[in-house]
């Protein structure tokens, strides 16, 4: 009828196109992609290092073994199991009988990984970080075009190193780089030494022996592509956990980006599932709880709701349709599913078994300018930690907040790589997603979660960036700095 499109029209004028396509629901059960074969890639990498290493042998190239790569011997034993044992020790054999000399180095290889895998089958998954730590670096040719590229960090050549520069507590009044907070009477979080080094002995346990999620589940959302959330599922699936991963854009480019994580970091017991899934729509919401409670029977142990929009230029003169649905991301929804996971623990009798809720909080409270409502998003979601209480949350939901810092890479601050340099010349530590994945992986531990199912935990992961004035006038000096360079 006329009205009825005469209510559309006003609805189109008064939220906007992309405000409404941006809801549309993508969720669909039917394409959901489930990866567990962690068994056959354990056997394709072991059998692709054997002979990789024969190809040397014959060539003269490799003189020793060298299982030198820690990170790829750990991929390989977390996912050790009975038949890969058998085909390792089958495979030393052969090439023992073989009686040549210049294949040594294979041999003991194969025979290496035997020992390495079958002391593995006793023991859980673990997730432990071997990875490099990295830096940012700027270079500006002669020409004057700059280029953004990342280096080993010399400061820090080992995660142990690490976790002590991180927790650095010598400096004048200046809380260390990343720590915990205890709130006070009048409702301020502050440096909590204490608890903060309760959270330091955990990353040492998690960089020591490492930490296994065998029997945890968990869902991650926004976890694309240089993303913390893809470091945080890497990680997950690492320690044994199943892992239930969404995507806002499902094709197989992104499938084929799950799988590639799965193939290389899926362990022993863990799962890997992918839905399409669009944190705007209210309808995916209900959808996405409905599936993982009722039609994979899972509970949920952990969640992480980072799915964010990016909003880069829009100003308080110019907030529009595209601002809306950024805040409907990243605040609303994000209340919305915490709401909907709630409900699921009461209908399915899994009250007393919360779910660890880790909320994206940030520095930025409109610091930086531009970024539409971003920083109204991040300071509104700081209000959970007080309906933990008043809406009684105990028992369902659990709230570690974590105020993430400067994360080079991802694709809020992507555009920012050039002048990461800069920004840690002027105090602040600047992260890698796997180095922010790594500090929101320490919360997890069962030393900090405890607590947390006490109570909300205020995670401080700022690098320092809460500290530094004029920051929008550092980075503006900067980039126009390069550019006139």
């Amino acid at each position: 009828s006329k009205q009825q499109q005469t209510n559309i029209d006003s609805i189109t004028v008064e939220f906007g196109d992309e405000l409404i396509t941006g809801v549309q629901p993508r969720f669909d059960a039917r394409k959901a992609r489930q990866f567990d074969s962690y068994w056959n890639w354990a056997r394709q990498d072991a059998y692709e290092w054997i002979q990789q290493t024969i190809a040397e042998c014959i060539t003269g190239v490799a003189t020793d073994v060298d299982v030198g790569d820690k990170e790829r011997l750990q991929q390989i034993q977390n996912r050790a199991e009975p038949e890969l044992v058998k085909m390792l020790s089958g495979t030393a054999k052969v090439l023992s009988n073989s009686n040549n000399d210049v294949l040594q180095p294979a041999i003991q290889l194969a025979q290496a990984l035997h020992d390495a895998c079958k002391r593995s089958l006793s023991q859980p998954p673990v997730y432990r970080e071997l990875s490099g730590l990295m830096q940012p670096k700027t270079y500006i040719s002669a020409s004057g075009e700059a280029s953004y590229t990342e280096i080993p960090r010399t400061s820090e050549r080992t995660w142990t190193d690490y976790i002590g520069h991180m927790s650095d507590n010598n400096h004048h009044n200046i809380p260390p780089h990343i720590h915990l907070c205890e709130k006070s009477k009048h409702g301020q979080w502050s440096y909590d030494k204490q608890f903060s080094s309760t959270y330091y002995d955990g990353l040492s346990d998690i960089n020591q022996q490492g930490t296994s999620f065998v029997g945890r589940t968990a869902l991650v959302t926004g976890c694309g592509r240089g993303s913390i959330g893809a470091e945080i599922v890497r990680s997950l699936l690492m320690g044994g956990a199943k892992v239930l991963a969404t995507t806002s854009s499902y094709s197989r480019q992104a499938t084929l980006f799950f799988e590639d994580i799965y193939r290389k970091h899926g362990s022993r017991g863990s799962e890997l599932i992918v839905v399409p899934f669009n944190q705007g729509s209210v309808q995916d919401i209900d959808s996405l709880v409905t599936f993982v409670f009722g039609q994979l029977g899972w509970d949920l142990d952990y969640v992480f709701p980072f799915a964010a929009v990016s909003d880069i230029g829009s100003t308080v003169d110019n907030l529009g349709s595209h601002s809306e649905l950024a805040l409907r991301v990243m605040l609303t929804n994000v209340l919305r599913l915490l709401g909907s996971i709630k409900l699921a623990k009461t209908k399915y009798n899994s009250a007393g078994r919360p779910a660890l809720v880790v909320i994206p909080l940030s520095p930025n409270h409109g610091d930086f300018g531009g970024d539409g409502l971003y920083g109204e998003s991040k300071i509104a979601l700081e209000t959970v930690f007080n309906r933990w209480k008043s809406e009684m949350w105990r028992g369902y939901i659990s709230i570690a907040g974590a105020v993430i810092g400067w994360t080079r890479g991802t694709g809020l601050m992507s555009a920012n790589n050039l002048v990461a340099e800069s920004i840690e010349n002027a105090g602040v530590r600047t992260f890698s997603p796997r180095e922010m994945a790594f500090n929101i992986i320490g919360l997890l531990n069962p030393r900090v979660a405890r607590v947390a199912h006490r109570q909300p935990v205020w995670a401080d992961f700022s690098g320092g960036l809460n500290q530094l004035t004029q920051l929008n006038a550092i980075v503006d000096s900067e980039r126009s700095r390069i550019k006139v360079t």
